[in-house]
């Protein structure tokens, strides 16, 4: 397995962008619309980088030999959901499968990482759990990139409505998008009818991008299994090329007209990377 920690460390000190309208009663690390003054004390938490420093309690870590900070706002806890695509063609490309679970496993991480609460399910398998706090953030980040891939259903879109729970302040999918779009659009007229805020990540393979193949191939369509006979000539690869650009260009069209965020990535960047500056610049973390 690869060494995470430098990752981890980095990520420590991130964290969501997120309307906190509505958030949670309970405390996280993020700070309410409900505001308190600057004098209204609230209660302790343990440091983490990052944190002011000079609202470290020194007398209390003179008796517990632990640095512990003191809460004057309203920190409120926010929900989270991250759905990861873990349909046959999120599998196909190793380098893209193992990604898609770096991604979702870091995002996972940052909110947990805030006191916030997640609900997380990996679409199409049986692996889903609802967890909060930074006790669980290192063994959740793990057992997602540990992810196993035993498909049950062939369809990312209508598996998501088998694996909606409870709404959420933030939803998160990860996906190739390789679906049709009319599918996409119940999809997103189920969740935007819960009033969340949607993030959707579209991870695509440079070998789908750009498929390194010539001649007479033969291929097999991921999500039904039947094998495909084609000659990629020039011709092809351009009118192939053509399609996805048109599919990505409507499936993102179709995300700003229902108000979702939108974001596309590609298997050749790294994970850090795409945490620390594409998901940075798109502003879903800060």
């Amino acid at each position: 397995m690869k060494d995470y920690h430098q990752l981890l460390a980095r990520m420590n000190r991130r964290s969501l962008q997120v309307s906190t309208k509505g958030a949670g009663m309970q405390n996280g690390r993020r700070k309410s619309h409900i505001h308190g003054t600057s004098l209204d004390f609230a209660d302790y938490k343990v440091y983490h980088p990052g944190d002011d420093i000079r609202q470290i309690d020194w007398n209390v870590y003179g008796r517990t030999n632990k640095p512990y900070i003191k809460r004057f706002q309203d920190e409120k806890e926010i929900s989270v959901s991250i759905f990861l695509d873990a349909t046959s063609s999120m599998k196909q490309v190793p380098v893209k499968w193992e990604l898609a679970r770096e991604l979702a496993a870091s995002l996972a991480y940052i909110t947990l990482s805030h006191e916030d609460r997640l609900s997380f399910a990996a679409v199409s398998t049986d692996f889903s759990f609802h967890r909060k706090g930074s006790v669980h953030n290192k063994r959740t980040f793990y057992e997602i990139v540990g992810v196993r891939n035993d498909t049950q259903d062939e369809s990312f879109t209508q598996s998501l409505a088998n694996s909606l729970t409870a709404p959420t302040q933030l939803v998160i999918l990860i996906t190739d998008g390789l679906e049709p779009l009319t599918l996409f659009e119940e999809s997103f007229k189920r969740l935007k009818y819960r009033n969340q805020q949607i993030w959707l990540i579209q991870l695509l393979s440079e070998t789908e991008i750009n498929p390194p193949f010539s001649g007479d191939i033969q291929l097999v369509d991921s999500e039904n299994g039947k094998m495909v006979d084609v000659s990629l000539n020039p011709s092809i690869k351009t009118l192939y090329k053509n399609r996805l650009d048109d599919h990505n260009d409507n499936l993102e069209i179709l995300c700003a007209t229902y108000g979702i965020h939108y974001c596309r990535i590609s298997d050749k960047l790294d994970i850090q990377t795409i945490i620390l500056r594409e998901l940075a610049f798109a502003g879903l973390i800060q």
